[in-house]
């Protein structure tokens, strides 16, 4: 859970995807929660600015347009979690649900009308 520091709240997590040359990373947070996502053009940058996936990592956590941001994160301990980012990807294709691909059309069922039920809005039987 995340913890406060002063008036900032910090939080560890696992750095799952990084590019180094835009200096941003996604990090898996300890809350299992939203992921966090930083970026070191916001000018808060960590002491460390190469991070790699399974890398464990402190950083102070915000909410900005309903996404959490890292920010200020450091290094606690690299490579802890090596391959995390394969094992997650692999246990998502044996888990895949075999979604229709975007633009295929899927079969639509007609409902018909019971002919038995007769429906009749806007009038009462009272007779």
């Amino acid at each position: 859970m995340a913890e406060t520091r002063g008036q900032s709240e910090y939080m560890i997590g696992v750095v799952l995807w990084s590019d180094v040359s835009d200096e941003k990373a996604v990090f898996w947070c300890e809350d299992h929660g939203d992921l966090a996502y930083y970026d070191a053009a916001t000018g808060l940058r960590g002491r460390d600015d190469v991070f790699q996936p399974g890398d464990m990592v402190q950083f102070d956590v915000s909410i900005e347009r309903k996404t959490r941001r890292a920010h200020n994160p450091q290094i606690v301990e690299s490579n802890v979690c090596n391959g995390l980012m394969e094992g997650l990807r692999s246990c998502a294709e044996k888990n895949d649900t075999g979604a229709a691909p975007y633009g295929s059309s899927g079969k639509v069922i007609a409902f018909r009308r019971n002919a038995d039920r007769s429906v009749n809005f806007g009038t009462r039987d009272t007779g």
